[in-house]
């Protein structure tokens, strides 16, 4: 078998992250331990051709999502889990993507965070569930509902394009065998549904062995994130 080598370069394509719609507001949940409890959480509404899909319209070739926010500290810490749901299910619709920590501080700081998304079903939220703490049990704000609000701003919330696609054009592939990706540390990427980021080296590297059926970059039109993508096929 021979192979066959190639080379990407950013400038070669426009745009990488395709914006989806949402509305960011808030849900209500119950408490575990007494039904007369409710608390608020914070929510990203989608809907029509903007709900999160795990592969494309042929049900084969895979989807990934990038969602970068920010969320305003409290004197104490917050620990939100963060879940993708699809509320037209009633069993087997939770997705849990990771749990973050918000140390403490001034109300006017916040962490920034950044998530590549690989869904294993069809969501129509992502839910931000703060984790409740006995301070929650012992405030109740003006609506009736109980606890910390937590205040959050979304940045971003795109699909990430897989340049498999653009280069299948050209090479008849829909996989690559081996790749390399030259680019400042940092640059952050989606491989296979994986959330991976340059290192320090600036080189990133997978050899033979390992298929690679999709590979995204987190950049921004306007953004100076350069890199180069070489592959073999």
């Amino acid at each position: 078998m021979s192979f066959q080598f190639g080379q990407f370069r950013r400038n070669q394509l426009s745009s990488f992250l395709t914006p989806l719609s949402y509305e960011l507001t808030t849900v209500t949940s119950q408490s575990t331990f007494s039904s007369a409890v409710t608390f608020l959480d914070n929510v990203l509404v989608l809907s029509g051709n903007n709900i999160i899909k795990p592969t494309e319209s042929d049900g084969i070739r895979t989807r990934n999502y990038y969602i970068r926010f920010k969320v305003y500290k409290k004197a104490n810490p917050q620990t939100i889990k963060i879940k993708l749901v699809n509320t037209n299910k009633t069993s087997d619709n939770i997705q849990v993507l990771k749990d973050i920590v918000i140390e403490g501080g001034r109300e006017s700081d916040y962490s920034s965070y950044e998530i590549v998304i690989s869904p294993n079903n069809t969501y129509n939220r992502i839910l931000f569930e703060l984790q409740r703490e006995l301070e929650d049990y012992n405030t109740i704000n003006q609506d009736g509902t109980y606890g910390r609000i937590c205040n959050i701003n979304i940045d971003r919330l795109d699909e990430v394009y897989n340049v498999i696609n653009y280069l299948s054009s050209s090479i008849s592939k829909t996989s690559l065998l081996q790749i390399g990706v030259q680019s400042a540390p940092g640059l952050l990427m989606c491989i296979n549904g994986e959330e991976i980021k340059v290192g320090r080296s600036g080189l990133y590297e997978i050899l033979n062995g390992y298929k690679i059926s999709f590979i995204g970059f987190i950049v921004e039109p306007d953004d100076n994130k350069y890199f180069i993508l070489d592959y073999q096929y």
